[in-house]
């Protein structure tokens, strides 16, 4: 029978496996458990061995029979135990009825390596359970699997001291409903399962040693009941990873030719690509990096340019995650970028810290720097962390940012952390866990990211949040992906993230149980960044008390100065203009301020400003835009022109009426369309 070959090359949890079945009664195999398992076997000593795959369960049983158990039965929620072959059958019908078992085909001197019954079963390496027969099994009847009666089976072999026996349980997460509550029914089956492993024997024969043997897979350990490993000497938890670079790398080197325009005479992979696909199919199962071959001819995508004789990984992968056979940052207009200073600029008044801050992430997002090291290229294109006092500009500059890089303002995707505050909305971002109200909705963050992988998120007032959320920033941060409730995997590696906050600007004050601002706008932008991120680190390190999410952002921090004189002048021409505009479109009527309005204007917006560009536009509704609806309501509705306010008066805030305009109209409808 062809020999499993397992040294320190293969998986971890391979090799945790071939230690621990020798010294253990109980294997719990967890984690990624439904993908495919490739390992190498070789028929003959000396022989280079040959690469197969199969599921978990092929290959268990296949491992079995090469570390010479002669019993093998498979069993899961749907269908009674079963035995891989007739010789099995018989074997236990003996055990069962306290017969000899020596005479059993099956139990030769070899320890059951060479028997036929192993033999016929040695090149099983599909997906589906064999019957004794070797054909794929029948559809199960729809009578419930009694595991009263399958954990008593079992426990024959297990308790056995002549025949080494070994039970594979798949699917043991669909045992049971609710592990912390089970029905009594289940309590029984699981009691009477732990009660056999505690009774197992050993099997000690001239010709070797064994351990009976139950291996339970499962997606999560505690998908089952803590009583069956907790405290259990005689049980071992396994976790199966997803392919690590070693196996992905491995991978590629085997099968890059079954690719679309792989090239069968090529010697030698060329190692660019080996990086690439080692680095992008981070994450990826081994199912998922075998549908890329399928991915690859469907769409005639070569791993390899034909003409540049370049890379072609990312392509590739960007269209499994993504669906999208191009990448939209490689869309991005060059010239619009080379303008993103002025863009910039005209948007975010006297932030020109920000604005470097946000120029330098954008160029690096911009040709794919923005991953990190090599080997991280599932990272964010880019996080920013935006600090500083309200209203002086950090939403809006996500805003820019979302219209510089994608052509449109919604591409931006808001999240208002203030409404994640309560335990468990986490679920909220990522959607409920199964067998909960709304599971299969999907969560609010990952449904968009998925809908628009390309795009900006902003996560604002991050301070507010939950602290269980900041594990799902974590993971976006580290790894770039998230699962949501559904099972789906969500890529981040697209996006640009920006986290904002004001900490740091004003603090409880205990004496009066008030606020106390701890920035002011009379202080130099030098102090001003250095309380800020004084008061964000003293936040992460001493009251969330997660320095890891501190670091994890890096130098990205952010710090957003107050409005200051002349930047006010230039945000209340900014709104005028926008006023203007919105008149032209609605009425065909021109604004127009005279300089003593201006100047009445831009002096009452000062003393707003330090509710920063916030409240200069809400000192511009109350002394302009109310007072100018009063006027423009009064005017007829076909009336066309320019009009023109010439004084602005503050009548103090103790009368009725605070704002009064003195207006004129200066022009036709034709001069407005000239002036146009």
């Amino acid at each position: 029978m062809a020999e499993i070959v397992i040294d320190e090359h293969s998986p971890r949890w391979m090799r945790e496996l071939s230690r621990f079945v020798s010294i253990k009664n109980m294997i719990f195999l967890h984690g990624n458990v439904y993908d495919l398992v490739p390992f190498p076997v070789r028929k003959a000593e000396g022989e280079p061995p040959r690469w197969t795959e199969t599921d978990l369960s092929g290959f268990l049983c296949r491992f079995l029979l090469n570390q010479g158990y002669e019993l093998i039965g498979q069993a899961d929620p749907v269908e009674e135990l079963r035995f891989l072959t007739p010789e099995m059958d018989e074997l236990y019908r003996k055990l069962e009825l306290g017969e000899d078992p020596t005479t059993s085909p099956a139990n030769s001197p070899s320890g059951g390596g060479s028997t036929p019954a192993a033999e016929k079963h040695a090149d099983y390496g599909g997906t589906t359970v064999r019957t004794p027969s070797g054909d794929p099994s029948p559809i199960s009847s729809s009578a419930p699997v009694n595991w009263d009666r399958a954990v008593r089976r079992m426990t024959v072999g297990l308790t056995n001291t002549r025949v080494p026996c070994a039970f594979v349980i798949n699917f043991a997460s669909r045992l049971i409903s609710a592990p912390d509550h089970l029905a009594r029914e289940d309590r029984i089956a699981m009691t009477r399962l732990l009660k056999a492993i505690l009774q197992t024997r050993e099997i000690a024969r001239t010709d070797g040693r064994w351990n009976n043997l139950i291996i339970l897979v499962c997606e999560k350990l505690n998908d089952l009941p803590a009583f069956l490993y907790l405290n259990n000497s005689r049980s071992r938890s396994i976790h199966v990873e997803l392919p690590d670079r070693e196996e992905r790398a491995r991978y590629i080197r085997r099968c890059w030719r079954y690719f679309h325009g792989g090239n069968t005479e090529k010697p030698d992979l060329p190692a660019e690509v080996e990086r690439d696909f080692v680095d992008h199919c981070d994450g990826l199962t081994n199912y998922e990096m075998r549908s890329l071959v399928s991915l690859s001819h469907r769409f005639r995508i070569p791993l390899i340019h034909p003409v540049s004789g370049g890379s072609n990984v990312r392509r590739l992968t960007d269209m499994y995650k993504y669906g999208v056979t191009e990448s939209e940052w490689e869309k991005i207009d060059a010239e619009r970028l080379r303008g993103a200073p002025d863009f910039l600029r005209k948007r975010i008044k006297g932030q020109d810290p920000a604005v470097e801050k946000v120029l330098d992430i954008i160029r690096r997002a911009s040709i794919g720097l923005a991953a990190g090291e090599q080997g991280k290229p599932n990272r964010p294109r880019g996080v920013l962390f935006f600090a500083g006092p309200t209203g002086v500009g950090k939403t809006e500059t996500a805003k820019a940012m979302a219209e510089l890089l994608f052509g449109r303002q919604d591409r931006l995707i808001r999240f208002d952390m203030s409404e994640f505050s309560a335990p468990h909305s986490d679920q909220r971002l990522l959607g409920a866990p199964p067998g909960y109200v709304g599971y299969e909705e999907g969560g609010q963050l990952t449904n968009a990211v998925q809908q628009n992988p390309f795009s900006v998120l902003l996560f604002d007032e991050i301070e507010k949040a939950h602290p269980s959320i900041f594990d799902k920033f974590l993971q976006i941060l580290d790894d770039g992906r998230l699962t949501d409730g559904r099972g789906d995997t969500v890529y981040f590696s697209e996006c640009i993230i920006i986290f904002t906050s004001n900490l740091g600007t004003v603090t409880r004050d205990e004496e009066d149980s008030g606020v106390r601002q701890l920035v002011t706008p009379n202080m130099p932008y030098s102090r001003i960044r250095e309380i800020i991120l004084s008061e964000i680190a003293r936040h992460f390190n001493f009251e969330l008390k997660r320095p890891e999410i501190l670091n994890r952002f890096g130098d990205n921090f952010v710090v957003f100065n107050f409005i200051r004189p002349p930047f006010d002048e230039q945000i209340v021409d900014m709104l005028i203009e926008r006023l203007n505009r919105s008149l032209q479109e609605s009425r065909q009527i021109a604004l127009r301020l005279e300089p003593e309005a201006r100047s009445a204007l831009i002096t009452y917006a000062r003393t707003h400003l330090h509710h920063g560009g916030r409240g200069i536009r809400n000192a511009v509704d109350s002394a302009l835009v109310n007072p100018l609806s009063r006027v423009l309501f009064e005017l007829p509705r076909a009336t066309r022109g320019v009009l023109s306010v010439v004084t602005l008066q503050d009548n103090g805030p103790d009368v009725p009426v605070r704002f009064t305009l003195e207006t004129r109209m200066e022009s036709t409808i034709d001069s407005v369309s000239a002036q146009t």
